[in-house]
């Protein structure tokens, strides 16, 4: 008896001491999901690779790394090109309209961080948490990057906590999943950012058409929301351009998001993680007010692991029920 009150007293005091330390931890913790999450991926693509290609498994990790930070470099050079030659003229557009709103707080604050008159300050700011963001970004693939090597991972951790190997199966089929959706996604963006350029520079010819479609394709990532998000926004930068194209560029978006939805998606994500809408709106909410960018990011896969991770226990259940 004594025993099982010393223990109820233990889990009394050491799950709020250790909700503490996790929102404490949080940034170290959200920088270790994400690690694990892309390591993850990018191990579960390099076998697929290595098995169905016969290339080299360490290669092709190293081949993925060197896409990424290409990737990488690219857009944070487009990003301060973007900031020197494109945001001062759009801010001066903005500042007017703002004004009219300037009694609301949130107004107020973004109006203060974009004022044209104190520019040069903000471009400091933003150049900050570019330079910050890197910083994470290095540290992230740094981490993932030895994941990824480690080809008995998680079996060697599996051993080393005296798991059953039936955990393993599991993970490796929800890391396979997740690696399609990983895929998927970046596909989309591709595509959503490619697509919506094409229309705003070409058709339209909206000078802020790059900056748009770069935040087109970065929302993407953010289901449901995201191209909600960037419709609201190219809707708004369009108004200033030309009243009279707000109307196609409505339809385009609505005839866009049909295609998506009902070609694209099932197509490149049949296989990836499935989610319902309310739980990732529901999702991104949360990860956004914990850990804002990475939160949303680490978020959907977790969401998306968990539900797999309950529907192959339901069915290992059902099947042992079955043989019973």
């Amino acid at each position: 008896m004594n025993k099982n009150i010393i223990k109820d007293s233990i889990i009394f005091w050491l799950v709020p001491v250790l909700i503490i330390c996790l929102f404490y931890f949080k940034d170290i913790i959200l920088i270790f999901l994400t690690s694990l999450i892309l390591g993850s991926i990018i191990q579960s693509l390099a076998f697929f690779i290595n098995h169905k290609l016969k290339i080299n498994y360490y290669f092709t990790v190293i081949l993925f790394y060197f896409l990424i930070l290409i990737t990488i470099i690219f857009i944070f050079y487009i990003l301060i090109n973007v900031i020197l030659n494109e945001l001062p003229s759009l801010l001066e557009k903005i500042n007017p309209y703002l004004n009219l709103l300037k009694n609301l707080n949130f107004i107020k604050n973004i109006q203060n961080f974009i004022s044209f008159d104190d520019y040069i300050k903000n471009v400091f700011n933003i150049f900050n948490f570019i330079s910050n963001s890197l910083a994470f970004l290095i540290l992230i693939l740094v981490t993932s990057f030895y994941i990824s090597l480690s080809k008995n991972f998680p079996e060697n951790l599996l051993i080393f906590f005296n798991i059953n190997e039936e955990y393993g199966k599991i993970f490796r089929y929800i890391r396979r999943k997740l690696s399609f959706w990983f895929i998927g996604q970046v596909i989309l963006m591709l595509f959503i950012g490619i697509i919506v350029y094409i229309f705003l520079a070409l058709i339209l010819k909206i000078k802020y058409a790059f900056l748009l479609s770069l935040t087109a394709a970065i929302l993407e990532f953010i289901p449901i929301l995201g191209p909600l998000i960037t419709l609201l926004i190219i809707i708004f930068i369009v108004s200033l351009e030309n009243l009279n194209l707000i109307i196609p560029t409505i339809i385009f978006f609505v005839l866009l998001q049909q295609i998506e939805n009902h070609f694209l998606v099932p197509l490149i994500m049949h296989k990836a993680i499935n989610i319902h809408p309310l739980l990732i709106i529901f999702g991104v909410i949360i990860g956004a007010k914990i850990g804002g960018i990475l939160g949303i990011f680490v978020i959907i896969p977790i969401m998306g692991i968990l539900i797999e991770f309950f529907k192959l226990l339901k069915i290992k259940k059902h099947e042992k029920r079955l043989i019973n």
